[in-house]
């Protein structure tokens, strides 16, 4: 079953610490359409450097995650980019479902990743504010590279390695997350680009922070009024 639920030890006290961490783990087995996102991400990722302002995050100075609130994936019109956002509805959807949480009008914001050799990400999570919900992570390329996710209560001072839990990356691998959850990546060392696309969901049409939307940056991942 694709979810995996992460569980915290015993508590030993009535004050001990106790959560519980789904996550959705999804495979899209098409080397073709792999192929092809990877060719639209590089095609665009010039001019998206050009005309958005970095904003260092996560580790990376300079780069399309350094620039992933000035566009949005899921508005790109290319056929290869429209079925990421058809596998990330149905993915989405089923992730509820396997929760047994109802579906809602949610808006959804991505942006893609460029990772070449020597770079990775630091720990850093997508949301911890009021208006925090669902982010997910999809592998284009890759080699020998691994997310690696925090649980909550485990840090003592800082994100501990020996705590966390690793997911090896595999080209076509999806994982859907809470918002809340630290993460960071190993160290990329090969000599081609490491591509993945992330995103997060909200329930309103609000980024990070509380802070609206602007210029059609969200659009509507799912809706039930209108969406079969």
């Amino acid at each position: 079953m694709p979810l995996k639920r992460l569980k915290s030890p015993p508590a030993r006290s009535p004050f001990a610490p106790s959560w519980e961490i789904p996550l959705y783990l999804e495979k899209l087995d098409d080397a073709g359409l792999l192929a092809a996102i990877r060719e639209t991400v590089l095609a665009r990722e010039a001019e998206l450097k050009r005309k958005i302002p970095a904003r260092p995050i996560a580790g990376i100075a300079d780069g399309l995650t350094s620039r992933w609130h000035g566009f949005n994936i899921f508005t790109w019109p290319e056929p290869p980019m429209r079925a990421f956002h058809d596998f990330v509805r149905g993915s989405y959807r089923a992730y509820l479902a396997a929760l047994g949480v109802p579906r809602q009008r949610v808006f959804v914001q991505g942006w893609a990743n460029v990772v070449r050799g020597g770079e990775k990400f630091a720990p850093h999570c997508h949301d911890q504010s009021p208006y925090a919900y669902l982010s997910g992570n999809f592998t284009v390329a890759c080699t020998d590279t691994q997310t690696i996710y925090f649980p909550p209560f485990l840090y003592q001072g800082a994100p501990r390695i020996d705590r966390s839990v690793p997911v090896r990356n595999e080209p076509g691998l999806m994982t859907l997350f809470p918002s809340t959850i630290l993460h960071e990546t190993s160290v990329h060392t090969d000599g081609t680009e490491r591509i993945t696309l992330a995103f997060d969901v909200f329930l309103q049409d609000y980024d990070l922070g509380g802070r609206q939307g602007q210029g059609g940056m969200h659009i509507v991942l799912d809706d039930p009024a209108v969406m079969a």
